[in-house]
């Protein structure tokens, strides 16, 4: 209990509750609580109900149910106390909660109507790279660290290569190269994932090699690598149909917050704005 009481939380309750009673007993001379109707309507009580189930997914019952009127009730009182303590005045959150809520009404009073096949197909060829396919690669790789060889592992992986393209090439290519936690083979990965593995430098280099055949030395972050590319497709941009989803969803983004600012435009004409700037 003793150390309930020194939290500051709870003095900062009981200070508030002591100003919003000092206020209501001067503005009623002396006596008597706040004024006014709260009226708990039937919608209401169907809509806490509601949310009661959807946090414990089942209803409340008689009891719990008293006990959101209940609150609901004090929280009203409560917000409208505040409003004439004038609390909601210079509050960045208050503001900021306020704007929150003044644009999800805007966003549904600039809805956008969905585009047509036309508008998709423009919007596609406009921001094509966007939505490019990368190009696919399914190989293998035998890895020579620079740090172990130093600047003796160029002449090395070249000497692998050569040996590696000889009829006496291990069954194992990995023998002729330096342990790493890399992969040694790679199935259908795109580019993407390509550079993510051994930087931008190797994936660029990757979509030169010819298919079939053992190539490189290929530099990446790591060292050099020798490189056997079984299949490859290259990059491509598809058409409307197969990212109609993802079009669609841009789109409608990049309208929406168009139509937006053009609905704060119009509500900062309504506003001579006096901007005193400091010396």
């Amino acid at each position: 209990m003793r150390r309930f009481l020194r939290e500051p939380l709870l003095h900062f309750v009981v200070l508030g509750v002591l100003l919003f009673a000092a206020d209501a007993w001067r503005r009623e001379g002396g006596g008597g609580g706040g004024s006014g109707e709260i009226l708990v309507s039937q919608g209401r009580i169907e809509n806490l109900a509601a949310l009661f189930a959807k946090t414990w997914q089942r209803p409340p019952d008689a009891q719990e149910l008293r006990g959101l009127v209940d609150d609901y009730v004090l929280e009203e009182a409560l917000y409208r106390e505040g409003l004439s303590l004038g609390v909601d005045q210079d509050d960045m959150i208050i503001r900021r909660r306020v704007r929150q809520k003044v644009e999800f009404v805007v966003n549904d009073i600039v809805a956008i109507d969905d585009p047509t096949d036309a508008e998709l197909e423009a919007w596609l060829a406009e921001h094509a790279d966007s939505y490019a396919r990368p190009a696919r690669f399914t190989f293998r790789q035998v890895f020579l660290s620079a740090d172990r060889r130093g600047d003796a592992v160029r002449s090395d992986a070249e000497t692998v290569l050569a040996e590696l393209r000889s009829d006496s090439a291990p069954a194992d290519p990995r023998e002729l190269g330096d342990r790493s936690l890399l992969k040694h083979a790679f199935a259908d990965v795109g580019t993407n994932v390509v550079a993510s593995t051994f930087g931008p430098s190797f994936a660029d280099q990757l979509a030169s090699l010819p298919t079939g055949e053992w190539s490189g030395p290929v530099e990446s972050a790591f060292g050099l690598h020798v490189v056997f590319i079984d299949a490859s497709n290259e990059g491509r941009r598809p058409v409307v149909d197969e990212v109609r989803a993802a079009v669609k969803r841009d789109w409608s983004y990049a309208h929406r917050e168009e139509a937006s600012k053009a609905f704060y435009a119009g509500v900062l004409e309504q506003y001579a704005v006096t901007v005193e700037w400091p010396e």
